[in-house]
């Protein structure tokens, strides 16, 4: 009897290991040609920047050329859809943004970052900054909040477009200070802080990266930071918990997500490649030039954050009666 249990038991561990075994020489043999990174926005904004980058440090420690394709459209759809349609060889990835994942919330999505895909890396972190112009005679969010309680939806807030985080961080300090803001949306962050600097527009909540130079040359005040602590790259701005609006610790990220079902040999040689990639000095002060930080995040903990996040925005969509139009 014992002898026909062991038997058993050396057949299903046979089965096994001839289960596992293509796995296992799928991902020694990895990659076997050229990587894409998709990033569904135009070169050179935050996202484009983070994953050439971190793709040269790929292509060092792996071995294999990284192809950066950009894919802008439908805000972040068309670039989703395409890493979804590409080839089931564990060669094409995506470089998205929180702006990417909140796209569910708005309209009905064939895909959701959460569940058709999973997280390899965070890449980076910016905090979002609300800005003034050196000339509005505005200095803190107080002065913000008694202008906008004189003027009700009359102060124009600018973003980098309808939707996008920024909006939602605009609409969610704005019901936590008790004030309603006009949102002026823009396509990208460029014109917007064109348009403040031109006092067109009184205020900008964008990412750092979009204003960061402009704050320096004083051409931007910094009212607040959308981070928990303050930031490194603006020590003297307060955040936007210290300025009277409670508990909001939400930086823009972007991240390298795998599809979903991607054999973990494979997700965990990339982490690898782009951890390693990361750790480079000359990586971080390029990082650090964009105006974007390096945090170590594992993965599952991201995910989590992703899901709570969303959560959250889902609950301030309904109640400001946000929407994509």
């Amino acid at each position: 009897m014992q002898h026909h249990s062991e038997s058993r038991r050396t057949a299903v561990l046979s089965l096994l290991s001839l289960a596992i075994a293509p796995t296992l020489a799928s991902a020694e043999e990895w990659p076997s040609k050229s990587l894409t990174f998709v990033v569904p926005f135009p070169a050179g904004g935050s996202n484009d920047i983070a994953a050439r980058v971190v793709g040269e440090g790929v292509r060092k420690r792996l071995g294999q050329t990284v192809v950066i394709d950009n894919k802008p459209g439908a805000n972040g759809s068309l670039g989703v859809e395409a890493v979804l349609r590409a080839p089931k060889d564990q060669h094409t990835f995506l470089v998205a943004s929180d702006s990417v994942s909140l796209l569910p919330l708005f309209r009905t999505t064939s895909w959701d970052l959460t569940k058709s895909f999973t997280p390899v890396s965070v890449l980076s972190y910016q905090p979002i900054v609300v800005v003034t112009s050196a000339s509005s005679g505005i200095r803190t969010l107080k002065d913000l909040q008694t202008r906008a309680r004189e003027k009700p939806n009359q102060i124009g807030y600018a973003t980098s477009g309808q939707g996008s985080l920024q909006h939602l961080v605009g609409e969610l300090f704005s019901q936590q200070l008790g004030i309603d803001l006009l949102h002026v949306p823009y396509k990208g962050g460029g014109q917007a802080v064109n348009d403040v600097i031109a006092g067109q527009v009184p205020v900008a909540v964008l990412g750092a990266a979009a204003v960061l130079q402009f704050i320096k040359a004083g051409k931007l005040v910094a009212l607040a930071v959308s981070t928990r602590s303050r930031s490194p790259m603006l020590p003297d701005t307060p955040t936007l918990s210290e300025s009277g609006a409670a508990d909001i610790d939400v930086p823009q990220w972007s991240a390298l997500f795998a599809v979903d079902g991607t054999p973990p040999p494979v997700l965990a040689r990339l982490r690898r490649g782009v951890d390693e990639s990361l750790a480079e000095p000359a990586v971080k002060q390029r990082f650090t030039n964009a105006a974007m930080d390096i945090v170590a995040t594992p993965p599952e903990a991201f995910l989590k954050r992703m899901i709570q996040d969303r959560e959250r925005w889902a609950k301030l969509i309904k109640d400001r009666k946000i929407s994509l139009e």
